[in-house]
């Protein structure tokens, strides 16, 4: 019986060390930042049901999440079928449900690809309530009565205001109508769920802008009284515009190509502001940048912050990595944040516990603005670095910030 009984707290205590151990190993995440702050930090936020999860069979152990995707407020519209995750929540997978609707948020890592863990604020959408009510007012064109945009001409100092004076439902689908829109007057326009965003002029409807479209997707339009007709082609997603109602990255760039004339345009839209700037091509080019507006009842821009001058003694803020510590099981990745107020060379590297440099990220003049770089867990070398603590090192001229990160398998 004394034997049992040494053997049965032999076993015991044998089983508390291996917990221990596994809880050692489990996934740690600070607290997510809130809605805001978060949907500006990844690179796509959406709303789907999970049709399946399951392992994608690969040398990375993950698993594939599948959605029937109800609404994207940003990111490309054929990027967010699919979302990758860690194997377990150890490595900070995310344990999704088939048959469950939820609210993402996505980064893209290493690999091209769109991720998401426990860290995140990815959550079921019947827990969502704080996401959704910040959700419901975020666009790459906010649409509401009193929304208004003023553009100065760089060159003249002529100004023009594109304002939005009532809405009207045609056919169940909502419209907002401006008195005057680019060199249109009585336009109607929709921003569809899928991140279309539609004109619509007398009876006929059409579309304008597509912000959930990839690089290099095209469109034709057509103008109205069917004078001219473009083709409109999104090229990028990551320009920073500076105006002098602020500085805004990322902006999306639009190009709208006119055949057999010089009569191009570029547009910028900013996330939760609207146009920004405008280019207008031709014998004597004219630039229009965003001075003011007002969106949701709020004012841009909202203080002198917004263009801090450049003398200023604190020219950039160092953001900690995230996920931190991050695991590279699954091919994950973490983001390293940064803010410059003014545009500067800057260097971005990765040291170990002895200083030595394992990595540099960014080596390059940068804009004023936000900026984000990917560290896969790779040397220089493109080998997979030793678990353990690092530390990255932003420099910009003789100002330099440091901050701590944790590697995991």
């Amino acid at each position: 019986m004394h034997r049992a009984k040494l053997f049965l707290i032999s076993v015991v205590i044998i089983a508390m060390f291996f917990i221990n151990l596994h809880e050692t190993r489990a996934c740690s995440c600070i607290e997510p930042p809130p809605p805001a702050k978060a949907f500006a930090e990844v690179d796509a936020v959406f709303m789907g049901k999970v049709i399946s999860f399951e392992l994608t069979g690969d040398a990375f152990s993950r698993r594939r999440a599948k959605f029937s995707v109800a609404k994207i407020w940003k990111g490309e519209r054929s990027a967010v079928n699919e979302i990758l995750t860690a194997n377990n929540s150890a490595a900070c997978g995310y344990e999704f449900v088939a048959g469950e609707s939820y609210v993402i948020y996505a980064y893209k890592a290493g690999d091209g690809k769109l991720h998401t863990n426990i860290c995140t604020r990815t959550k079921p959408a019947r827990f969502a309530a704080d996401d959704l009510k910040y959700l419901a007012s975020a666009a790459n064109f906010p649409l509401a009565i009193g929304n208004a945009w003023t553009l100065q001409q760089k060159q003249t100092q002529v100004r023009y205001k594109d304002n939005i004076s009532d809405s009207l439902r045609v056919a169940g689908k909502l419209y907002f109508r401006f008195e005057h829109f680019r060199e249109f007057n009585n336009v109607a326009l929709r921003l569809a769920d899928d991140g279309r965003l539609y004109m619509r002029l007398d009876t006929t409807e059409q579309l304008w802008l597509d912000f959930g479209a990839k690089i290099g997707d095209s469109w034709p339009v057509i103008a109205p009284n069917k004078l001219a007709t473009w083709t409109i082609q999104l090229q990028s997603r990551t320009d920073t515009i500076k105006t002098p109602a602020g500085t805004f990255t990322p902006s999306l760039r639009f190009h709208f190509k006119f055949p057999g004339a010089d009569n191009d345009w570029v547009e910028w839209y900013a996330v939760n502001v609207g146009p920004v700037k405008r280019l207008q091509h031709g014998i004597a080019p004219f630039e229009y940048n965003l001075q003011s507006a007002i969106i949701n009842g709020n004012p841009l821009p909202t203080s002198v912050e917004e263009n801090p001058p450049s003398n200023t003694a604190r020219n950039f803020a160092l953001q900690q990595n995230y996920p931190n510590p991050f695991p590279t099981a699954g091919n994950n990745a973490t983001a390293i944040r940064y803010r410059l107020n003014e545009a500067t060379p800057v260097q971005l590297s990765i040291y170990d516990m002895l200083g030595r440099e394992i990595r540099t990220l960014v080596q390059q003049y940068e804009p004023a603005g936000e900026h984000v770089a990917v560290w896969d867990g790779a040397n220089a070398a493109g080998e997979q670095a030793p678990n353990g603590i690092y530390f990255y090192r932003l420099q910009m001229g003789k100002h330099v910030e440091v901050k701590k990160l944790v590697l995991t398998k």
